[in-house]
This record gives structure tokens, C-alpha cells and sequence, in this order.
């Protein structure tokens, strides 16, 4: 892209970046959402516990939801999520963001890839796992990401 003085730069663009909102799944999400915010500044920020912490305000005018957690172990609560936005707004682009997801949840056969299909979302991982951990609302995601399993 073109630099101020003259010469060419790498860089980077999101297109529709103000049309963009970007959904912190918490808690473990916001570090990764935080980072991509700071990339993309001119992207709308919120905080989602749940999908009902996400609005119609929050997608009206919108190009494109970023969904943003940091592990997808079953993939329940991402189709929950999935489902909200695409039923606040039937034409949002959603991209899914997570540091680690399990592998079976993309195979084919599995219903959050073919919600997924479904919904035309995207999927953006740092990393496919093939370990496999599921929560039970004891030391969660969010507990062991921020050091923090003795507040269960």
C-alpha cells in the first residue's frame, strides 16, 4: 500500500472495518478480541457472556459480525451464538475467531460445521487440536486462561 513518503509498504485492510462489530465471547475471548480491535480500530467492540448480550443495535448497519473466543470445545455454545446473530440480521457476513478449535467439530458431519454451511460463516483458528476437554462450569476456559481456578 502506499506509504506518506512516497513509497510502497506492507499493510493490512478490512473491508466495511466501521460496518464491522467484533464480539468478545467471554471470558475468554477478549484478550484475542482486544488484539484484533487494536488492528482494527474503526471496528465496533462488545462484550457477549451470552447471546443475549448481543442486540439489534449491535448488527443494524453492520457488514460483518467477528465472533471471538479463544477455544470452540463442542461447538454448542458457538451455534448458540451463530443462530442470535443470523436471526438479528439475515445478512451479516459471521466469522467465527478461535485460538483452538477441536477437529471434530469441523468434520463434515458435525452439526456446527453444518450450521455453519448453513449460515455461510467463516472460521478463522490459530491452531486445530485434536485433545479433547469439555467444561462443566467448574475450572472453565476463562478460569485456567487467566490463572484463576480457585474463584470456582
Amino acid at each position: 500500500m502506499p506509504h506518506v513518503q512516497g513509497h510502497r509498504i506492507t499493510g493490512h485492510r478490512l473491508r466495511s472495518e466501521q460496518q464491522t462489530t467484533i464480539a468478545a465471547l467471554m471470558r475468554g475471548g477478549e484478550p484475542m478480541a482486544l488484539e484484533v480491535n487494536a488492528v482494527f480500530p474503526k471496528a465496533r467492540f462488545i462484550h457477549a457472556a451470552s447471546v443475549g448480550n448481543i442486540k439489534r443495535h449491535h448488527v443494524d448497519g453492520q457488514y460483518t459480525m467477528l465472533l471471538v473466543d479463544s477455544v470452540v470445545n463442542s461447538g454448542k455454545t458457538l451455534m448458540q451464538f451463530i443462530e442470535h446473530v443470523r436471526g438479528l440480521h439475515a445478512n451479516i457476513r459471521i466469522v467465527v475467531m478461535a485460538g483452538v478449535i477441536q477437529a471434530e467439530v469441523v468434520a463434515e458431519t458435525h452439526p456446527l460445521a453444518k450450521l455453519m454451511g448453513r449460515h455461510g460463516t467463516s472460521l478463522v483458528a490459530l491452531r486445530l487440536s485434536e485433545n479433547k476437554f469439555t467444561g462443566t462450569k467448574g475450572t472453565d476456559t476463562g478460569n485456567r486462561l487467566f490463572n484463576t481456578p480457585h474463584l470456582v
